[in-house]
């Protein structure tokens, strides 16, 4: 599945919303993926010639690498909406690889309050992405938290789950009481 969260560009900050926003929360963020420089134009050009081919073999669509509490894992695959087991089309592909360089070029500019969760054991997305947004961001307001996990954050087993969730909430529960 694709990580939504980050197609706010991260420049939030120049838009007029950042000041009604309390803060922002980043699960797994997909800001650095495993794809060298020269793939992501092959894919580029590949996305306009064959767009839904399905060529690309990723660990994004192995629903045992990203979820590891069984029954999760079996709602995940029973979703008609989850893309399991196949190859990735090209265009899908060529966006998410797109998505995450355009995202991390804009790292310096978020300057909202924010929670990073990082998942230890993620083969979805390079976490070195997350490091260089905690070291880049100018935001006075920036929590990373790291997990002995799979990417998909919330299909942990307890009582790894119940961690997760109370870091989560109780940093929404702070800054909502300012």
């Amino acid at each position: 599945k694709m990580n939504t969260n980050m197609n706010m560009n991260m420049n939030i900050s120049a838009n007029s919303i950042s000041d009604r926003l309390a803060g922002v929360v980043l699960l797994a963020p997909m800001l650095a993926l495993n794809v060298a420089e020269p793939l992501r134009y092959v894919l580029k050009g590949l996305s306009f010639l064959v767009p839904t081919i399905q060529l690309i073999s990723s660990s994004a669509t192995s629903s045992a690498k990203q979820y590891r509490d069984a029954d999760k894992r079996r709602e995940c695959d029973d979703d008609d909406l989850t893309v399991s087991g196949a190859k990735l089309r090209v265009a899908s592909a060529a966006a998410c690889v797109n998505l995450a360089a355009e995202t991390r070029a804009s790292l310096s500019d978020v300057d909202i309050p924010f929670l990073c969760m990082v998942a230890n054991e993620d083969v979805v997305v390079k976490n070195e992405g997350s490091f260089e947004l905690m070291e880049k961001s100018p935001s006075l307001d920036k929590t990373l938290k790291q997990y002995d996990a799979l990417h998909g954050l919330f299909c942990e087993p307890a009582p790894l789950i119940d961690q997760i969730q109370l870091d989560l909430l109780s940093w929404v529960n702070h800054r909502c009481k300012h």
